[in-house]
């Protein structure tokens, strides 16, 4: 029996992926570099391997550095070209959008500069499976 978060991750999931009628599942395995990423306050390293396969729940990924304003990682156009050329996996790195600009708004600051290297994988409706990878 799902939790009730996962039920809510589900639906979101199914009103994201709306977009997208031919997919079933948009699944997606990341790790980011940058600010904000690893232990704090430890010389531990961040992890430099793709997380565990979760669904693709929103068109933004949030960017981890806390002083980044108006940032994030956007797979939308990644999912739909891959949707376009059926393809079923596929990896990527970007940079962040954001800049790190004051928390009041002031004038900006510096380009963020965290980059997430994530892979995403389609599954698509029955009928709509495609051969290329």
């Amino acid at each position: 029996m799902l939790g009730s978060s996962q039920r809510g991750t589900i639906a979101v999931a199914a009103e994201f992926l709306k977009a997208f009628p031919t997919l079933e599942t948009a699944l997606i395995e990341s790790w980011q570099e940058g600010a904000g990423v690893g232990i704090p306050y430890t010389s531990t390293l961040p992890s430099r391997t793709y997380g565990l396969p979760r669904p693709v729940t929103s068109p933004i990924i949030s960017c981890a550095n806390p002083n980044c304003r108006s940032g994030g990682f956007d797979v939308f156009q990644d999912i739909a070209e891959m949707v376009h050329e059926k393809l079923t996996t596929r990896e990527f790195v970007k940079v962040c959008l954001g800049d790190e600009r004051s928390p009041k708004g002031g004038k900006l600051g510096r380009d963020c500069i965290n980059t997430l290297h994530y892979r995403l994988t389609l599954k698509y409706e029955p009928g709509h499976w495609s051969e290329k990878k």
